[in-house]
């Protein structure tokens, strides 16, 4: 039977490691995961359990870090539905598979459904859960929980589906404007605020964006349809608020286009991922980290940790770490772990963070 009050406060060596590593001068290269998925496998948890129960979230998530060697626990989720779902939108729940939006059904579907976007009852629904889960984590692990969010433009394409909303900013751009500020100020930002009643110390608010991410869009539509709504609630909400995880910036001409909208709204830090950081490699982040002064994440892509051999993760781990720790101010991210990842390559990156990325 899974223990659910073990004492998990080690972590908070682990977040001191990483608070080191940001300014330069840890012993090591910590590192992390986005590992929900495996967590969700690795305990044999079916997702309606596993995301519809606390409990089973917080400490699978915690059980599985401690299992595999991460330095840091991350309490994630599919963060991009917890808004939507609070508002109406019809989701796909099983128990194999993460829950997710029913995009056949989606709840706007024209100006007239604007009147859609009211402010929701968080106390109600996975938003109440997703408090007490955060609540759970503070308890086991004393670190304060990052208080998530779905960021407006994926937001909004989850409610309008991709395809209409891209073919919107061009075709009706009045009520494309009127969508992203009626999911900004009424919807987003409250649920971001109704964390923050419950965790007023919480140090970091971070935004899932993958939507926003080149091929979908371009530079041009990040800085003018993408951009300011961040800006707009980081106004409303705090300044620790970002949004690090759009990638593409491989197939830019000019990389750096990307890495300067990244940095407007990450501002302390620069992350890139693969299949990015695979292309363009290791030294154009380190290069640009060093050039804006901000300490660098990298991050191993969930594809390449699913179906390489670990030879070839530890390869490439020892690849990254290296580069990254040339610079110091360095951390390591292991993308969406997935319930196809295989436990071996898993394994292979924490050993090789471990035993490359030692100062």
């Amino acid at each position: 039977m899974r223990d659910f009050q073990k004492d998990y406060s080690f972590f908070q060596d682990g977040e001191k490691l990483f608070e080191a590593a940001m300014q330069g001068n840890a012993q090591r290269v910590p590192v992390f995961a986005q590992m929900h998925e495996y967590a969700m496998k690795e305990i044999g948890a079916n997702a309606t359990e596993f995301y519809s129960t606390p409990e089973l979230l917080v400490y699978g998530t915690l059980e599985i870090s401690e299992k595999i060697g991460l330095d840091i626990p991350y309490l994630d989720y599919d963060c991009y539905n917890i808004e939507a779902e609070a508002l109406g939108q019809k989701m796909i729940w099983s128990d194999n598979n993460i829950p997710d939006i029913d995009r056949n059904q989606p709840l706007i579907n024209g100006p007239q459904d604007l009147d859609r976007i009211k402010t929701p009852d968080f106390d109600n629904g996975r938003g109440r859960k997703i408090v007490e889960a955060k609540r759970l984590f503070l308890k086991a692990t004393g670190l304060q929980p990052t208080l998530g969010f779905c960021a407006p433009f994926s937001f909004a394409a989850n409610l309008r589906g991709i395809e209409s909303l891209l073919l919107d900013l061009y075709t009706d751009p009045g009520f494309a404007r009127e969508l992203f500020t009626r999911a900004t100020e009424n919807v987003i930002a409250p649920w971001i605020l109704y964390q923050k009643e419950h965790f007023p110390d919480a140090v970091s608010i971070t935004g899932s964006d993958a939507t926003a991410s080149l091929p979908i869009v371009s530079p041009d539509i990040l800085r003018e349809w993408i951009i300011p709504y961040i800006l707009r609630l980081r106004e409303l909400c705090g300044p620790e608020l970002s949004v690090p995880n759009w990638v593409g910036e491989a197939f830019l001409s000019d990389p750096c286009e990307m890495l300067d909208l990244k940095l407007e709204v990450t501002t302390k830090f620069i992350e890139g991922q693969d299949p990015d950081v695979e292309t363009l490699g290791p030294e154009l982040y380190k290069q640009y980290a060093k050039k804006h002064d901000v300490p660098l994440i990298l991050g191993i892509g969930a594809c390449f940790l699913a179906f390489s051999k670990p030879d070839q993760v530890a390869e490439r781990v020892k690849y990254y770490v290296e580069s990254g720790k040339d610079y110091g101010r360095f951390a390591l991210y292991l993308c969406n772990l997935g319930d196809t990842t295989p436990s071996e390559n898993v394994g292979a990156a924490i050993n090789a963070v471990r035993t490359y990325g030692v100062y």
